[in-house]
């Protein structure tokens, strides 16, 4: 049920938001935009750094992406500080596939990530105060996070299942269990990629 209330919530936003574009032209997400990107290279190659795609394609050596680098905070990237002379390991997609216009939603929330400059954290995909957030994690809720917890936040928002038990998968519900078991190893960035999501391409995006 609550999970019903956060999808209409969601869908009435969607819909305000796409009235008051009624006088443009309509979009939704092309090329690779909303998806995510891998590269290796992280803690010793143990595992792999992530990212979101937020423009369609990789081009002449710009890979856009929104990603948390580990240090400041969740920020708009390019191809050279999101590889690093690292090797590019895919792009990925929730396991049912998303629409254009669930990506377009995709881009809105990493729009509210970046402009809430939320601090990195190395243990937990998202950290937040449980005593103090709502059912539901809001982006101005969120004290910390790190690059895996990016990509889970943004797809779990939107009802786009990554990695958990059927009773805490969705990252974006409050709870101190479900905080504590997106925690440590028991994900990474490369785990989510391999066993929790669908390999779209090796290639370059």
């Amino acid at each position: 049920m609550t999970t019903h209330i956060k999808r209409l919530t969601a869908l009435a936003a969607a819909t305000l938001l796409a009235v008051s574009f009624a006088v443009a032209p309509a979009y939704a997400a092309i090329g690779n935009q909303g998806y995510a990107v891998y590269r290796d290279g992280v803690l010793g190659n143990y595992t792999w750094h992530a990212a979101i795609m937020s423009l369609p394609h990789w081009n002449s050596g710009s890979l856009p992406v929104v990603q948390h680098p580990g240090s400041g905070w969740v920020e708009y990237g390019t191809w050279p500080e999101f590889i690093g002379g690292k090797v590019y390991q895919g792009t990925y997609r929730p396991k049912t596939a998303p629409t254009s216009v669930n990506r377009d939603s995709f881009l809105s929330m990493e729009r509210r990530l970046v402009d809430e400059q939320i601090n990195y954290n190395l243990l937990y995909q998202v950290y937040y105060n449980t005593s103090t957030a709502g059912t539901w994690v809001d982006p101005g809720e969120v004290t910390s996070m790190r690059c895996d917890g990016v990509v889970e936040y943004i797809y779990e928002w939107y009802g786009f299942r990554v990695y958990g038990s059927d009773t805490y998968w969705d990252v974006t519900k409050a709870s101190w269990s479900g905080r504590e078991r997106h925690s440590g190893n028991s994900v990474t960035p490369k785990s989510q990629a391999q066993s929790y999501l669908t390999k779209i391409t090796s290639s370059l995006p």
